[in-house]
């Protein structure tokens, strides 16, 4: 119980990442019919519908490997709650909250669906980053984060 009330604050930003993510992608569900042709909403962004059964941005996606993924996104997820409970950072805490809070959510799916629904499409110029959903949003600033602070702790600050 200890290491749970020591880290409520970072299990609940992990918990409402899942939520949000989770919504999110049944609001993608609901609206299918609209998505499948895509949303402008700004110059540089649509809504979209896309399933990925593999890995990100759609690799591996012809192995069909999506629930054997999904174990992956668990196991890790198990690695994360207890890097997370052992840390005494804060940023290292919170960076490991978001990228906890993807992996369950986009490990969630793999299990129970076999794939992941993707739709946010950046784009640029005719140049179109692969969609992706909240769940990859939050891994990828989670990480970015955590690299950037190491980077100062090891490299900039480093005396």
């Amino acid at each position: 119980m200890h290491i749970l009330r020591d880290n409520l604050l970072f299990f609940l930003l992990s918990i409402f990442i899942i939520s949000v993510d989770q919504f999110t992608k049944y609001m993608a569900v609901v609206f299918y019919a609209e998505l499948i042709h895509g949303i402008e909403i700004f110059s540089f962004l649509n809504l979209v519908f896309v399933t990925n059964k593999g890995i990100s941005f759609g690799l591996l996606s012809n192995l069909n490997i999506s629930f054997f993924l999904g174990l992956i996104s668990l196991a890790i997820s198990m690695v994360l709650i207890f890097w997370l409970a052992k840390s005494c950072k804060a940023y290292e805490k919170f960076t490991l909250s978001l990228i906890l809070g993807g992996a369950l959510g986009n490990g969630i799916d793999r299990i129970y669906q076999s794939y992941v629904i993707d739709f946010i499409d950046f784009h640029y110029k005719g140049y179109h980053w692969p969609a992706f959903n909240v769940a990859d949003a939050s891994i990828t600033i989670g990480v970015m984060i955590y690299i950037i602070y190491n980077l100062n702790e090891t490299v900039f600050l480093k005396k």
